[in-house]
């Protein structure tokens, strides 16, 4: 059985957002809390902040190519519609909630405590951004199954 082109297409996107995914959610759920455990809570979120905004960065990069390419060569919208979501999710917390909790904690230099007068803020936007990393990380990884293993039979030619 030959693959079409766009059955190739999704093999490919599938196991690149798949690796993205796989980095971002390592960033979140291993690197970080070992981060905390192992620095003082200050210096372990300044540099988990910094991962969080590369790993980000490597996913937003990574969703935008592969929507391209999707519209470039005509596939199907609807077949996307979930890397869309997420990519809009993840606009939503690269350029909205990220900047907004680091402009609150810029106005703490020596960290920000429990007794703050934005930690309140500050945790409700934490909570908020980690549920929409959660997901962003989902629904990536549904796609990416998804488009991963499903077959389209090639046009046959007859002659």
């Amino acid at each position: 059985m030959t693959l079409s082109a766009g059955t190739r297409v999704n093999r490919i996107a599938s196991l690149v957002v798949f690796a993205v995914t796989i980095l971002w959610l390592t960033v979140g759920y291993v690197v970080a809390p070992v981060l905390f455990l192992e620095l003082p809570s200050k210096q372990a979120g300044d540099v988990a902040g910094i991962l969080f905004n590369i790993s980000s960065l490597v996913v937003l990069v990574t969703l935008i190519m592969i929507v391209g390419v999707y519209i470039g060569l005509e596939i199907s919208i609807k077949s996307i519609k979930s890397l869309i979501l997420g990519l809009l999710l993840l606009f939503i917390l690269r350029f909205w909630i990220a900047p907004w909790m680091a402009d609150i904690k810029e106005s703490y230099p020596q960290g920000l405590l429990r007794s703050s007068p934005d930690w309140e803020l500050f945790s409700t936007l934490h909570g908020v951004y980690q549920l929409i990393y959660l997901a962003v990380i989902i629904l990536l990884l549904i796609w990416s199954f998804k488009a991963g293993f499903k077959i389209e039979k090639a046009p046959v030619n007859k002659l």
